[in-house]
């Protein structure tokens, strides 16, 4: 009789302990309408010698994403090369972002996914951030994306390490944010210079990224 009352408080414990983690883990939109906001807007439009403008998203998008802190702009460098960038921001992180590639396979691309570790340099310290590379073909049109998931001191295209590293951040710092960041470009006959663009605006980005998300 005591084992069998024993396993009954295990059960129990184990029934409370999961309630408090779904608790602490679940998403709150009202908190992304406010501080995620604050956030993302305060991403400059002026990145490096990159010059940006927004580009309007129709209200379903929002109400798909569950958030309203969405930067969705491009960027032009002096030599007119563009860059697009969007960033999906929550500031109390929900239980699944939208991948990149399968918002692209829903609009007809073809995509290919790989890993690719890319070393940036930040005011002369090298970092080495492992990103998802995703290549999208549709008709003649090709374009290159990189894209990783942030969140406190992570970066990186590991979905569990970040959803992990979000748990601990919630339980120890009460900071549960995170963002999906991507980059792309479309690509000409020259894939390295695809490559080379998204690096040196990714540079530029990136220190501003680490003090706002």
């Amino acid at each position: 009789m005591a084992k069998l009352n024993m396993r009954y408080i295990v059960v129990i414990i184990l029934i409370l302990v999961t309630g408090i983690i779904v608790n602490t883990l679940q998403h709150a939109p009202s908190q992304d309408n406010e501080a995620g906001l604050q956030a993302v807007r305060s991403i400059p439009l002026q990145v490096g010698s990159w010059k940006g403008y927004d580009i309007p998203l129709k209200e379903d998008v929002y109400e798909i994403l569950e958030t309203r802190a969405i930067v969705h702009r491009n960027y032009i460098a002096d030599n007119g090369a563009q860059v697009f960038l969007s960033i999906v921001h929550y500031n109390d992180t929900k239980v699944d972002f939208h991948a990149p590639e399968a918002c692209l396979g829903g609009r007809g691309d073809r995509t290919t996914k790989s890993v690719k570790n890319v070393t940036i340099e930040v005011k002369g310290q090298k970092i080495l951030l492992e990103l998802a590379e995703i290549v999208a073909r549709n008709g003649g049109r090709r374009n290159l994306a990189y894209y990783f998931y942030k969140t406190g001191g992570f970066s990186g295209q590991n979905y569990i390490k970040m959803r992990l590293k979000v748990a601990a951040n919630k339980l120890s710092s009460h900071d549960s944010s995170g963002s999906l960041v991507r980059i792309s470009t479309d690509m000409s006959e020259d894939v390295e210079e695809a490559h080379q663009l998204l690096e040196s605006f990714l540079a530029d980005l990136f220190p501003i990224l680490e003090k706002i998300l």
